[in-house]
């Protein structure tokens, strides 16, 4: 008789995408999403407010689709718990805010996924780049520290290609320096509109740099434990990166 009353006297309310039951005993609320921090506590328990009255978070179990949970309040007993710090409050903005929070945190894993590939060069970027990038789950002093490898391992395959160049010139007889882009190219020089740049001199900037960042960088690096720095970086004083 009692369930049969309640039944008869309860409520079903649409709060964004959730269902919500209202009972004199109880609520039921079939969250298409879960809600933050929301757990069963037997100490310290945290209040929940709806519709002005104050409950308390009695079962948490997984509901039948569409719905992803199904939360159980039922009325506060004062004397009953130890409140915790802190409280809920079960409202649309607070289910809007949840929507919202997940959507972002999509966001942010697909960004993750899209940027992932490039993840040995993301530490070329300079610092206030690389910390913008931590909300995306990625961490500048990894990113830098994998980036020093990438640029030492560029300089290796310079002197590899520079050593390649020169025993190919000196069984031609013909004097060639240079490295990789001299190795892969059919011509002596880069024509850039009215400006000719010899590929051999561009090898030769490309190793000097890459072995004069990766020793610079590095130092850092070892000395202090929270140092970021992207590919050149140091060549610019600080207080001038800010602007």
């Amino acid at each position: 008789m009692k369930e049969l009353q309640e039944k008869q006297e309860s409520r079903v309310l649409r709060i964004g995408p959730d269902e919500v039951t209202v009972t004199e005993s109880k609520i039921i609320v079939l969250a298409r999403h879960e809600m933050p921090d929301w757990e069963v506590r037997e100490f310290k328990v945290p209040p929940v407010y709806f519709e002005d009255r104050k409950y308390f978070l009695a079962a948490k179990n997984k509901a039948q689709p569409p719905f992803a949970f199904r939360y159980v309040l039922e009325p506060w007993t004062e004397g009953k718990f130890q409140p915790a710090a802190f409280f809920h409050t079960y409202d649309a903005e607070a289910v809007a805010a949840r929507d919202a929070a997940r959507r972002g945190s999509q966001l942010n894993e697909a960004v993750w996924v899209l940027l992932l590939p490039l993840y040995p060069v993301l530490g070329l970027l300079w610092a206030r780049t690389q910390e913008r990038l931590t909300r995306f789950g990625f961490v500048p002093r990894v990113m830098t520290c994998v980036s020093l490898f990438t640029v030492f391992a560029v300089g290796i395959g310079e002197a590899v290609f520079t050593a390649v160049v020169l025993n190919a010139g000196a069984r031609s007889g013909i004097a060639m320096v240079g490295g990789f882009f001299t190795a892969i190219s059919d011509q002596k020089a880069l024509h850039l509109g009215p400006l000719s740049v010899p590929i051999g001199l561009i090898d030769v900037c490309l190793f000097v740099t890459c072995v004069a960042d990766a020793a610079v960088r590095f130092t850092h690096f070892m000395k202090e434990d929270q140092w970021t720095g992207g590919f050149l970086e140091w060549l610019v004083p600080r207080s001038w990166r800010g602007k």
